[in-house]
């Protein structure tokens, strides 16, 4: 009997004990409080499939250009790996090399303040957004390495029933990721077919202009082919406003033309050249309203 009261004792021991941390928690004011973080819902709900993907894209790169954003904007040319059959040219193309990417290299780049017009800033220039339909893409894809992971959780649970994991996957992180491959198209003329709506692509006088600076070595006739293979573009979105912060359009460019020997290479006669131009023209968007002076007052 004596054994059991005691164990009577402890038990309304514990529950007072118990009831006495759970009131002190609640404060004076006796409200409860919580340390569960607060998750702020997505804008857009995540999606898998291309062309849901392919919408949103679209959808963010149209609200991007209509709306009243800050906007840094560089372009970067980088021509290399130059390509000639002709030993004495290949053995001046170092020097040819370098008189290039010295005007390729131009630092090309904008900036429009909060509220200006993107217009003439964002693609397309001068006109509409940016669309991309399924013809322009090879492939498409949203916070690509998130759900590489989850596939790759999912495929050890399916192979072993006892395999556990403590990680969180998490395929909805705050900066949404699209990748996107875009299909080659060769010659594009500009503002015209996909390349030409997405770059500021040089005309002809441009092209010459350039080739001029390597004038004491090679000219040329005035025609050339441009092959964009390769190309992609990687979008960073804030998923809880589907507002666009980083767009990057990644170029990658065969060149094939036919150059004449001059000066110290006039031996060398007509031969043919092959090089290829990579680069990026970025934007980055700010989409924070300036604050006035009164304001900061």
């Amino acid at each position: 009997m004596k054994s059991k009261t005691i164990k009577i004792l402890a038990l309304l021991l514990t529950a007072c004990v118990f009831l006495g941390v759970t009131s002190c928690s609640g404060g004076s004011g006796g409200e409860e409080e919580t340390t569960e973080a607060t998750t702020i819902a997505s804008a857009t709900p995540l999606m898998t499939e291309k062309a849901e993907v392919l919408a949103y894209f679209n959808s963010v790169m149209a609200a991007a250009k209509a709306g009243k954003a800050a906007v840094k904007y560089s372009s970067n040319y980088d021509p290399n790996g130059f390509e000639c059959e002709n030993a004495t040219f290949k053995a001046a193309l170092p020097t040819i090399t370098k008189l290039m990417k010295d005007g390729f290299n131009a630092d090309l780049g904008a900036e429009v303040a909060y509220g200006d017009s993107l217009a003439d800033i964002v693609p397309v220039k001068g006109g509409a957004a940016l669309a991309l339909t399924e013809a322009d893409i090879v492939d498409i894809a949203i916070n690509p390495e998130a759900f590489s992971k989850l596939a790759e959780e999912e495929s050890k649970l399916a192979n072993d029933s006892e395999y556990s994991t403590e990680s969180a996957i998490i395929v909805d992180e705050d900066v949404r990721k699209i990748t996107i491959t875009l299909a080659d198209e060769a010659d594009p003329q500009a503002g015209a077919g996909l390349f030409g709506r997405i770059y500021n692509i040089p005309d002809r006088a441009m092209i010459a202009e350039e080739m001029a600076k390597a004038s004491d070595y090679m000219t040329y006739d005035g025609t050339y082919s441009a092959k964009y293979t390769g190309c992609s573009i990687y979008m960073e979105i804030d998923r809880t406003t589907d507002k666009v912060i980083k767009v990057e359009f990644h170029r990658n460019i065969e060149v094939d033309v036919t150059v004449t020997g001059v000066g110290t290479l006039e031996a060398l006669g007509t031969t043919p050249l092959h090089f290829v131009v990579n680069g990026a023209d970025v934007y980055e968007f700010d989409w924070n309203e300036p604050t006035t002076v009164a304001e900061a007052e």
